[in-house]
């Protein structure tokens, strides 16, 4: 039988249990050896989900903003909405929107005077900003706000703009002849509550996938839907309390998940609700970040008296971030802004006690998070911090996980080891420069 040597991690909370081997050397291993690291640890990465092995998040700037200045950035939004003047009552008007405190804020009050806009009556003025471009893709998008107090909705959602397409080559292969259009409803939530049906938008993230079809034989436009996701915030909380992230990844043309505060909610596939037919949504998509009226009585509009209050009438934008897949080692611009990733290391596995020496080689893994490219340099050492094998890894700007395999060193049974990553500058070989560290320790056993 095949001799193994069980690398034991070593673990902080002696209430964790121990993991079992496959191999049957092994079966009647004794738990996890506490061994405090002698070298610095990081906290975890809190970030978007992982992306699958071999890959990386890239920042997407042209769907991506930090609301830092003072005004619109009109290479990448556009205000108010080009193609849809608003939901009566409420208009979209430009002066509704402005900037303070680091944020891009929309905001809903009442027309001194009522205006008609293509015959239809609207007094409440409201803001609607969208993205110039049409091409968000297969990704995953997220936006940080702070919902406003009134029954005015606080939205972030991605839709095809303009025009529709045709089914034919773009649909599953029994779909009805027509054309189509989509809509991917990241976020739709309003900051109080009150005695109407829709009251449940007041508990978190609301989030709705549509499929819009057009007929050929030139029939009513369907609203198609798939299953309708519901994310509420913990204790009692609501969305106009403070600042929470309404994340999607958009993972391909069948599927999507919704996040709440970087926590992974509900996949949704993309079927209709009502007779579990596919659907597929294929189009890229513009961006909305949108506050407007509901009609009653689903939500009952704002009164008089919260529009008017400065306190209230207001959604804060903190940023909008969009992120795009791309292999590890390709190459892809680094991105302008900072502080999106930050730059952190962390070593993967702490807690699991599965790690194998065979022929003085292991394997191990680290995630990486960076905002421009970076080095990572993987270390083990001994007790004496004698340093025992080193490699480096010079890594591209992004989110991933390296998987470190057949790394090669001797170490002896019943010693203490410990397991270092620093992320350190691209051009940088000085461990001293370091950004941040991370450790373990570890006790080889027989």
């Amino acid at each position: 039988m095949k001799k193994n040597y069980l690398l034991y991690v070593l673990l902080f909370s002696s209430a964790l249990q121990t993991t079992g081997c496959d191999d049957d050397d092994y079966n009647s291993s004794p738990g996890p050896i506490i061994v405090p690291s002698i070298f610095d640890e990081s906290e975890p990465i809190n970030s978007i989900p992982l992306p699958p092995d071999g890959q990386r998040w890239v920042l997407n700037e042209q769907f991506s903003d930090e609301f830092n200045s003072s005004q619109l950035d009109e290479s990448k939004w556009v205000t108010p909405h080009p193609t849809w003047i608003g939901r009566a009552p409420g208009l979209f008007e430009k002066e509704r929107v402005s900037f303070k405190d680091g944020c891009m804020v929309l905001e809903g009050i009442k027309m001194e005077e009522p205006k008609i806009v293509n015959g239809t009556e609207f007094n409440i003025s409201c803001a609607a900003v969208v993205s110039k471009e049409q091409k968000a893709h297969y990704g995953y998008y997220e936006c940080r706000f702070k919902a406003n107090k009134t029954t005015l909705s606080s939205t972030f959602w991605m839709s095809t703009r303009t025009g529709t397409f045709p089914v034919e080559g773009k649909q599953p292969e029994d779909s009805a002849p027509g054309r189509f259009s989509q809509e991917l409803d990241i976020c739709e939530t309003i900051g109080r509550t009150g005695d109407f049906s829709g009251k449940y938008f007041y508990e978190g993230m609301n989030s709705n996938v549509h499929y819009w079809f057009d007929p050929a034989d030139g029939s009513e436009r369907q609203d198609i839907r798939a299953e309708e996701s519901k994310l509420s915030l913990p204790d009692g909380k609501v969305p106009s309390d403070d600042f929470n992230t309404y994340g999607c990844w958009w993972h391909d043309k069948s599927s999507a998940t919704f996040y709440l505060n970087n926590k992974s909610g509900k996949t949704i596939q993309f079927k209709n609700r009502n007779t579990n037919a596919p659907f597929y949504l294929t189009e890229p998509m513009g961006i909305n970040m949108v506050v407007e009226t509901y009609p009653t009585p689903w939500i009952e509009l704002p009164n008089d008296e919260e529009l008017a209050d400065d306190s209230k009438n207001k959604t804060y934008y903190d940023w909008i971030r969009s992120y795009i897949l791309k292999d590890l080692n390709e190459e892809y611009p680094e991105p302008t802004v900072e502080k999106v990733f930050g730059y952190k290391v962390n070593l993967n596995n702490k807690h699991a006690v599965m790690f194998y020496k065979e022929n003085n080689k292991y394997n191990f893994s680290f995630t990486y998070a960076s905002d421009k490219n970076c080095k990572v340099v993987f270390a083990l050492y001994d007790v004496n911090k004698n340093e025992i094998t080193k490699q480096s890894y010079n890594l591209y700007a992004g989110y991933a996980k390296i998987n470190l395999s057949d790394t090669e060193a001797i170490m002896s049974v019943d010693n203490i080891y410990y397991a270092v990553a620093y992320i350190l500058p691209a051009a940088s070989d000085d461990l001293n420069s370091a950004y941040e560290i991370d450790s373990y320790g570890f006790k080889c056993i027989k």
